[in-house]
């Protein structure tokens, strides 16, 4: 009995051998399967680090892009406000012109007028004054000039005024014109 005890102690352990055994080669299975995945992981890691620092690159070119057209468009946008302002001040000068035109077109019509009845008396003037020197040279009525001798000088006088403002007149035409 004490042999099959120790024979059973000695199966016993042997069998608690084998099985430490297996697990320990199943363990060291498991371990290897683990550092593989570890290593084909770490793989994976790098890879997506690497990517990452490639993505971060093209991010930062993206960014310095953004900000360089966001720049741009303040500048163009600053630029649009000021053509804006400029056309604005050139559409109130162009206004304040076309009405300073039509001013000028109602003072022209006004002169031309004027001109026109300043020309027209001036022609009466005119007539009036060959008239009157006709008269002189050929006296249709030679008493009545008789009686009028102590006059003549009083009609000489105003001949020459009138003369001088048929010359005026003329000057003033020509200024206007």
């Amino acid at each position: 009995m004490i042999r099959t005890y120790s024979n059973y102690i000695t199966e016993a352990v042997r069998s608690d051998r084998n099985l430490y055994s297996k697990n320990l080669i199943e363990s060291q299975d498991e371990i290897g399967e683990m550092k593989r995945k570890l290593k084909i992981m770490n793989h994976q890691i790098n890879q997506l680090k690497e990517e990452i620092q490639g993505k971060e690159q093209l991010m930062l070119n993206v960014i310095a892009e953004r900000d360089v057209l966001g720049t741009q468009l303040v500048r163009r946008n600053d630029e649009l406000a000021l053509l804006y302002e400029k056309l604005k001040i050139q559409q109130l000068t162009l206004n304040k012109g076309e009405l300073q035109y039509k001013t000028r077109l109602e003072d022209l019509h006004d002169l031309k007028r004027e001109i026109f009845h300043v020309q027209r008396e001036l022609l009466r003037e005119r007539t009036r004054c060959r008239a009157l020197e006709e008269e002189l040279e050929n006296p249709m009525n030679v008493h009545r000039w008789r009686k009028l001798e102590g006059s003549d000088q009083i009609l000489q006088k105003r001949l020459i005024q009138k003369a001088e403002e048929v010359v005026q007149k003329e000057l003033l035409i020509q200024e206007k014109k």
